[in-house]
C-alpha cells in the first residue's frame, strides 16, 4: 500500500544521507516529505518513518516509541540503520510493515520481526548532462546571499550577447555556521540572467578552488559599495590571471582599473571577447603581483 507520507527526521538533502534517500522516495512515490517534529505534533496514519534512530537522540526515539505504542496510528517502517536500543525495539514491534535498507539491517531486525524485508537503498540518478557554455563565469559566497543589484546590470549587458553563458557557485562555510536548505537557492534574479544556467559546485579545497579560476573566463563578485584591497577571492583570482566583474567606488584601490585589471559593470557596454577577458586577467596579475604574503610581511617586520 502506498504511504501517504515519508517521515524523515532529517529533511535537508545536502547534510544527510538518509535525507536524501527520503527527498528521493517522496518525490517518486509523489506523497510530501515531513519532518519528525511535525510528525510527533500531528501524527498521520498510513506514513512511512524512513528514520535511522541513532541519529534521532534518546529523546526523539523515547517520543516517538511511546507515541507508536499505543497503536492507534497506522504506520510501516523503514530501517538505514539499528542501534539495539529498547525504544528502536519498540518502534519496529509496533510497525505494519518493516523493511530493512540491507540483508546485514534485515538480519539484525529479525529477532524482533521475522517478517522484516529486505530492500536497497537506490544510488542518486545520473543528472543531465551540462552542454558546453561559451563563457563560464565563477562566483563564491552564500548563493542565496550574493547581491542582485549587480546581476541585474550583468543581465542588461548579457541580453543582447548572442553567446551562452553559465554561472559557477562555489559556496563557503563560516565557522559556528551549517548548511541550510536555502544555502542552496538562487535568487530570480540570477537564475533568469543565466536562464537557469547556474551549476553549484559546494565547498571546494583551495587546490579545486585554484583549477576553477584557472578554467573560468571571468569571477563576478559584487559588493555593497565597492571591492577592497582585502576581499581575498578577488585578489585571488587576479593572481590567477582570471578577469574579474565586479564594482568600483572612490574607496576601492587605485591599482584595479576598469578596462585594465578589472571591469566595473557599471562601465561595461557589452560583455568583452574571450581576448579581451585574457588581455585583462594578464594585466589583473601584473597589478596585483606586489600584493603577496612576502610583501606584507616585511611591511609587518619594519
Amino acid at each position: 500500500m502506498r504511504p501517504t507520507s515519508i517521515i524523515s527526521f532529517h529533511t535537508n538533502p545536502y547534510t544527510c544521507g538518509v535525507a536524501r534517500f527520503n527527498v528521493s522516495l517522496a518525490q517518486s512515490l509523489e506523497v510530501p516529505l515531513v519532518g519528525l517534529s511535525d510528525y510527533l505534533n500531528d501524527p498521520q496514519g498510513g506514513s512511512l518513518l524512513s528514520i535511522k534512530c541513532e541519529e534521532l537522540g534518546s529523546e526523539n526515539t523515547r517520543a516517538l516509541s511511546q507515541l507508536l505504542e499505543s497503536g492507534s496510528h497506522m504506520f510501516d517502517l523503514y530501517l538505514h540503520g539499528i542501534d539495539g536500543s529498547a525504544d528502536e525495539s519498540q518502534i519496529i514491534r509496533s510497525a505494519n510493515r518493516v523493511f530493512a535498507a540491507s540483508m546485514e539491517i534485515a538480519d539484525l531486525v529479525r529477532p524482533i520481526r521475522v517478517d522484516v524485508v529486505n530492500t536497497f537503498a537506490p544510488g542518486a540518478l545520473p543528472s543531465t548532462k551540462i552542454d558546453r557554455a561559451d563563457c563560464t563565469l565563477l562566483t563564491f559566497g552564500m548563493a542565496h546571499k550574493i547581491r542582485a543589484s549587480g546581476y541585474r546590470k550583468l543581465g542588461e549587458i548579457l541580453k543582447n550577447d548572442h553567446r551562452t553563458f553559465r554561472l559557477e557557485i562555489s559556496t563557503a562555510l563560516h565557522e559556528g555556521t551549517t548548511f541550510s536548505e536555502d544555502f542552496f537557492t538562487v535568487g530570480t534574479e540570477i537564475g533568469e540572467v543565466f536562464d537557469g544556467n547556474v551549476t553549484f559546485l559546494g565547498f571546494l579545497a583551495d587546490d579545486e578552488v585554484s583549477q576553477r579560476m584557472r578554467s573560468a573566463d571571468a569571477l563576478v563578485a559584487f559588493f555593497p559599495n565597492g571591492v577592497r584591497e582585502n576581499n581575498t577571492t578577488v585578489l585571488s583570482a587576479m593572481s590567477h590571471g582570471c578577469a574579474v566583474i565586479t564594482n568600483l567606488d572612490e574607496q576601492s584601490p587605485q591599482w584595479m582599473k576598469h578596462g585594465v585589471s578589472v571591469l566595473d559593470v557599471s562601465l561595461m557596454g557589452g560583455f568583452p571577447s574571450k581576448a579581451e577577458l585574457q588581455a585583462i586577467g594578464e594585466k589583473a596579475k601584473e597589478a596585483v603581483e606586489p600584493y603577496n604574503f612576502a610583501n606584507l610581511g616585511r611591511m609587518l617586520s619594519e
